[in-house]
């Protein structure tokens, strides 16, 4: 039994970090608010372990500052967002050449599945399913080249990432021209020409950067 419960509560801190990185990521809690632990727990109807475990996980993110009285939104920036993404091509980069080189058919039949799943999300006109398959689409990269470090990067700065995508994507009604670039992508990637590979590979993710950064400038 006490090897269940923590997996229990760290679970919860999952749930309680997914729902005040939104928060934070909408503008619903803006840079300088102040997050207290006994406040939270209340709202979430939870002990403060689960709130302890959430603050913890976005102030890795970047998310939020803590000290020992206090945690404060943090948010994000154009110049964050600049900084995830030039770590993220940096990372991507590097996975998709390890896993061109271990791997290339099991690369791109996956990227073939995720395919197929953004596909339906676009017809359905889902933003959540279709952000989801976004980001699956990029981990097939990092699971491809089986490299473990690298792999565990990229999870820790993902949701961020995530989240970004979906407030984005939520604003769009046609999710095809999005489709459509990472089918070109996934088709270059299925003929392995290095160059043009890892030239559309920053075309791509540089458009989603402008594209989240047009958005904060907006707000």
């Amino acid at each position: 039994m006490s090897e269940i419960l923590p997996i229990k509560q760290r679970a919860l801190g999952d749930q309680v970090a997914h729902e005040l990185r939104r928060m934070i990521i909408t503008g619903r809690y803006t840079r300088g608010t102040s997050l207290v632990e006994g406040h939270l727990a209340e709202q979430f109807n939870l002990s403060r372990g689960p709130v302890r475990d959430a603050i913890k996980t976005l102030t890795a993110e970047g998310l939020i500052d803590t000290n020992r009285r206090s945690a404060t939104v943090v948010g994000l920036s154009v110049q964050d967002i600049d900084e995830l993404f030039s770590l993220r091509e940096s990372m991507e980069r590097l996975a998709l050449e390890i896993a061109l080189d271990k791997n290339r058919p099991g690369l791109t039949a996956r990227l073939q599945e995720t395919l197929e799943v953004m596909r339906t999300a676009a017809k359905n006109h889902d933003p959540e399913a279709f952000t989801a398959a976004d980001l699956e689409f990029h981990s097939v990269f990092y699971s491809t080249a089986e490299h473990r470090r690298l792999e565990g990067v990229w999870a820790q700065y993902r949701p961020t990432i995530e989240m970004l995508l979906l407030a984005s994507n939520e604003r769009y009604e046609d999710l095809q021209p999005s489709v459509a670039a990472h089918e070109l992508l996934a088709g270059l990637i299925g003929a392995a020409d290095p160059e043009q590979v890892f030239g559309e590979l920053h075309s791509h993710l540089d458009n989603a950067r402008r594209r989240l950064r047009q958005r904060y400038l907006e707000q």
